[in-house]
């Protein structure tokens, strides 16, 4: 079966591992976050910093990148340059989470780990008329992307479907990441939906099919060989 929205290669030349924030300001609110011009910046939020991570969303990522850190070792090779790369959506929860990742495996002895890299294309799926509105409307969304034949095509809402999902995350992968290296552990560091939708991708399932699927909770990890 062919799906057009999905770009990977069978033959993939690195190893992915999904990534979620960690527990936000937003998901503290109960909030739907996905808009850039709010959830990009250092401004706004309920302390005024922007909609970065909540005290218990940066134990959260700490905790889970030391789980990381053990389940990568042995899987790459510790002498090549930069062996893992880390790239984010560049929304202030996964910037901050992809920090805290970088930070704790380079502790931990994972060498040469740059700077993560921040990709728009791993952004947030956009909920439009349900942004900054509460996060029980995701159950609409979700419902509407189980629904045939549209399976979220064409919102009523405004919200992106999910193949766009797919269609840019999966694009993004291959201009950006395949072909320009290999052999690298890559680590996404998205959001839920992405997560869920990029997982279908390494699935070879359809995009609207996510909910299916193990849920990724904040702070969690997937690695794609294991999907």
């Amino acid at each position: 079966m062919t799906l057009t929205y999905n770009h990977l290669p069978i033959q993939l030349k690195n190893h992915y591992i999904l990534a979620r924030h960690g527990y936000s300001l937003a998901n503290h609110d109960h909030l739907i976050c996905s808009h850039p011009d709010i959830a990009i910046p250092p401004t706004g939020g309920p302390l005024g910093t922007g909609y970065g991570l909540h005290e218990k969303g940066k134990q959260q990522v700490k905790e889970s990148a030391t789980l990381l850190a053990t389940h990568l070792d042995g899987k790459y090779d510790r002498l090549a340059p930069e062996p893992v790369k880390i790239f984010c959506s560049p929304f202030k929860r996964t910037v901050e989470t992809a920090g805290i990742i970088r930070s704790t495996l380079t502790a931990l002895g994972v060498p040469a780990i740059a700077e993560p890299t921040l990709h728009l294309a791993l952004r947030e799926r956009w909920f439009g008329d349900f942004d900054m509105t509460s996060d029980d409307n995701y159950d609409v969304c979700w419902a509407d992307d189980a629904t045939t034949p549209d399976h979220g095509e064409h919102s009523k809402h405004n919200v992106e479907a999910p193949t766009a999902v797919c269609d840019r995350a999966t694009r993004f992968i291959v201009d950006e990441i395949e072909a320009r290296m290999e052999g690298k552990i890559v680590v996404l560091v998205c959001h839920g939906d992405i997560c869920q939708i990029a997982a279908t991708a390494f699935m070879r399932i359809e995009p609207w099919r996510q909910r299916e699927i193990k849920h990724v909770n904040t702070a969690e990890w997937r690695d794609t060989l294991e999907l």
